[in-house]
């Protein structure tokens, strides 16, 4: 994991055939640490603000990153190579990390994350015009297959929630743009660095709005913010990473396996009822990712026939 999250994106480029593989299986180990920063995020917005919780999660990333970047002497991975495209995209996950975590506040988990995972569907929608990805019918495919497994899952209720949901499709726009950026220009960025950056602008834009009650947290709260910001930069970082051994379009499909992840920890803490549609949404999702599997395999064959 040190090379992949301290190198360059180029040399992530040309990892054989395996690549497209490492790809899914990256992505997929992501996706369950970032539902999982998600929950933690949830209850820990029951006694506290957006602004104090990204604050302290944030800020335990950091240490988390702080403490890789000593055990494997990589400081100079923290420098980013281009900074202004490193600072866009940075700005561009903060804002995306406020209005979700916002919105978590409103609404159950699972409602949340399908509505912010719409961003495959805008990735479809950017890429070939953004960065000129020829998107084939199985890619169209895996993403239809897998959004009505998610409609099936969650079955978000906007009468419920009103107009804080149009926060999650705010973000699914933001990680759309986020991601296709990401495949067009930062080839040599280092991903440590852009991850750093993210945590670093977090914690700086969360403690404007610093009250002294912040100073006085119970030690069960700290425990949810230091796990959350574990497993935010891992996730996270896990993300940014699997996008450069796979196409965008195909690894935004995988990344719905979130709200499979999402609608299971919703019933276990959150006392949220799986119904039967959940279960055969989850089989379509599953459906979806076989699907992105068997692409990136034809692809991959096709690269050595050529």
């Amino acid at each position: 994991m040190y090379r992949i999250i301290s190198q360059p994106f180029t040399r992530l480029i040309t990892r054989g055939n395996s690549a497209p593989f490492a790809a899914i299986a990256i992505m997929l180990l992501a996706s369950l640490l970032v539902t999982i920063n998600d929950a933690l995020i949830k209850e820990a917005l029951v006694k506290a603000d957006t602004a104090e919780v990204l604050f302290f999660r944030g800020v335990f990333a950091l240490l988390a990153f702080l403490i890789f970047t000593v055990l494997t002497k990589s400081s100079r991975a923290l420098i980013p190579k281009n900074i202004f495209v490193a600072l866009g995209l940075s700005m561009l996950a903060v804002l995306s990390l406020y209005l979700f975590t916002y919105s978590l506040g409103f609404m159950p988990l699972a409602t949340a994350i399908v509505l912010a995972y719409l961003s495959p569907i805008f990735v479809i929608a950017m890429a070939p015009l953004m960065v000129g990805e020829k998107i084939g019918r199985l890619q169209w495919a895996a993403v239809v297959v897998s959004f009505i497994g998610v409609i099936l899952i969650t079955s978000p209720d906007i009468s419920v929630v009103g107009g804080v949901i149009v926060l999650p499709i705010m973000v699914a726009l933001i990680i759309a743009l986020r991601d296709v950026i990401i495949r067009r220009h930062i080839a040599s960025e280092s991903i440590l660095a852009l991850s750093v950056m993210v945590h670093a602008l977090t914690v700086i834009l969360a403690g404007f709005a610093f009250e002294p009650t912040w100073l006085v947290v119970e030690s069960s709260q700290m425990w949810l913010y230091a796990a959350s910001g574990v497993t935010v930069a891992a996730g996270a970082t896990g993300m940014i990473a699997a996008m450069r051994f796979g196409d965008v379009a195909s690894l935004s499909s995988i990344k719905y396996s979130c709200v499979l992840w999402a609608a299971l920890f919703g019933w276990i803490f959150f006392d949220e009822f799986i119904s039967l549609f959940g279960v055969i949404g989850g089989v379509l999702i599953i459906a979806g990712g076989v699907l992105i599997a068997w692409h990136e395999y034809l692809r991959a064959k096709n690269e050595d026939i050529v």
